[in-house]
């Protein structure tokens, strides 16, 4: 029984526990969670109007909130919504290659949907958000309500994790909690 206790066998338990410790610390996966911009009450005009000043045109660019210095643009041309993720320093002198598109809209883009942003250790790796599904591809006939096949989750990674671009039918039973399960495994896979 003794043996058991000498001050060398104590020490080398000890150091094997703390090891093994060590081991199932730094094996934890990292925690994800998500934050949100509600693209209905986030948003505000990109363009500052002076006092009195009207817009011109119907279709005013949007700026709205986002996380980790980023913020979504809604664009607007004739037929389409354009939506994109930038960063807030860069808004002014963006160059078209650092804005992450998300793609085109209807023009009457619901904008009570909301961005998803995921996010792990205080920052956002991915964004996931609904959009409509269309039959055609020609952009007169894209958005008229007869080529509504239905809506997709899209998911989509942010600078440096651009090889997280997946979607999902909307329809698919827990699509949401499968949306985020996706883009965090692919957060592991970086």
């Amino acid at each position: 029984m003794t043996r058991f206790r000498t001050p060398l066998f104590c020490g080398l338990m000890i150091t094997v526990l703390l090891s093994l410790g060590v081991v199932f610390t730094s094996a934890q996966a990292p925690a994800f969670s998500s934050l949100y911009t509600n693209l209905k009450t986030g948003c505000k005009p990109a363009v500052k109007l002076k006092r009195g000043e009207q817009p011109q045109g119907d279709d005013m660019p949007l700026r709205c909130n986002g996380y980790g210095g980023y913020e979504v643009r809604i664009d607007y041309s004739a037929a389409s919504s354009e939506l994109r993720i930038q960063r807030v320093a860069h808004a002014s002198t963006l160059k078209d290659d650092e804005a992450i598109a998300l793609g085109s809209q209807p023009l009457s883009y619901n904008l009570t949907h909301k961005i998803e942003w995921r996010m792990t250790k205080g920052k956002p790796f991915a964004v996931i958000y609904r959009v409509d599904k269309s039959k055609s591809d020609q952009p007169e006939e894209m958005w008229s309500p007869e080529n509504k096949l239905g809506e997709s989750l899209k998911i989509k990674g942010l600078k440096g994790f651009e090889h997280i671009d997946f979607e999902i039918d909307a329809k698919t039973p827990g699509a949401n909690v499968k949306a985020r399960e996706m883009a965090d495994q692919a957060y592991a896979r970086k």
